[in-house]
């Protein structure tokens, strides 16, 4: 956390390192409820002042981003199924009927006990999305590593999105999806090693091993009030890793590094649960003409990491005048 101080000493509170580094000194945001000009970052601490600027960035937290637990999952499955049977009394049900109504009238709705795959073809390619509803974390596992296994099958290359509902695998050239999309694809054998040769293993491992060295003593964070910042922990840490990674890689700290990736990052025990839950689903495979409720957050995530002049709002606006 980084403590936002205006220029007399007053603390106006804290915000998390990812945002305020990706603000450079003279831009605005908004914290407190009130337009702040950043001046300085540096040990832990953001120099603000008051800016007269309208715009500005609002400050997001990694929090709201927290992926469906299994318990939330399967409520979310069984909301699903009320809606098909007009069993739902729920206010905010009833608010998201017109979406809901328009998904069924697009494609289908799946219940509980199903398994909805969509394919559809965009401007962008064949989209190719599935919704088993467990999380993102493990959707960003299990869309990986699906990619990795289709690719074995034939030659082609995928783009990927992912959110708490399901996952996008994006490509330019078709595929017969009824006959490559099969249970086998979704199998648990060899789960792990194909977990890491299809995701950048390495990468997310080196960001977890960070943790692992401020507790084991292998770096060290600073005195309090003079703590070190992430960047420079990180660098110190990286470098222990590469060292472990190529004279020790047997080493009890860098195996538990992987370990950690596996159950924390991409959950790959809740993983394996939903996937034998799938291979006992009944599955719905859907060709819908344009993108529908469902896939449409997926296809916008994707363009929040390309590079534009053009406003993300005003994509979707013409996203959504063209499917309409």
């Amino acid at each position: 956390m980084i403590r936002i101080q205006m220029k007399n000493g007053k603390s106006l509170g804290n915000v998390e390192e990812w945002f305020i580094s990706q603000i450079s000194p003279g831009e605005s945001f908004w914290f407190a409820g009130q337009s702040l000009e950043l001046l300085s970052f540096r040990d832990m601490t953001a120099l603000v002042k008051p800016s007269n600027s309208g715009k500005g960035k609002i400050p997001s937290y990694q929090g709201g981003r927290m992926p469906l637990s299994s318990v939330v999952s399967e409520f979310m499955r069984q909301k699903l199924m009320d809606c098909q049977l007009d069993t739902q009394s729920e206010s905010e049900l009833i608010k998201i009927r017109p979406i809901l109504d328009l998904q069924k009238s697009r494609s289908m709705l799946p219940g509980p006990e199903e398994f909805l795959i969509e394919y559809f073809e965009t401007k962008e390619g064949f989209h190719l999305v599935m919704f088993p509803f467990e999380g993102r974390n493990v959707h960003e596992g299990m869309a990986s590593f699906i990619a990795k296994r289709l690719s074995l099958l034939i030659p082609v290359s995928f783009t990927m999105s992912m959110n708490d509902y399901g996952f996008e695998l994006l490509s330019d050239q078709k595929i017969d999806v009824e006959k490559l999309v099969t249970q086998k694809l979704f199998s648990t054998n060899n789960l792990v090693s194909d977990i890491y040769a299809s995701i950048n293993s390495v990468e997310l491992a080196r960001r977890k091993f960070r943790e692992i060295a401020k507790i084991s003593g292998l770096v060290f964070s600073g005195y309090p009030g003079k703590e070190k910042k992430a960047r420079h922990l990180q660098a110190s840490a990286q470098l222990i890793f590469e060292v472990f990674k190529e004279y020790e890689p047997e080493n009890i700290l860098f195996r538990q590094t992987f370990e950690e990736v596996l159950r924390d990052q991409l959950d790959e025990n809740r993983m394996r649960n939903a996937l034998e839950r799938i291979h006992y689903q009944k599955w719905l495979f859907s060709f819908p003409q344009y993108p529908t409720p469902l896939s449409f957050p997926l296809i916008v995530d994707r363009l929040r990491e390309k590079i534009s002049s053009e406003k993300l709002e005003d994509r979707i606006q013409k996203m959504t005048l063209s499917y309409n």
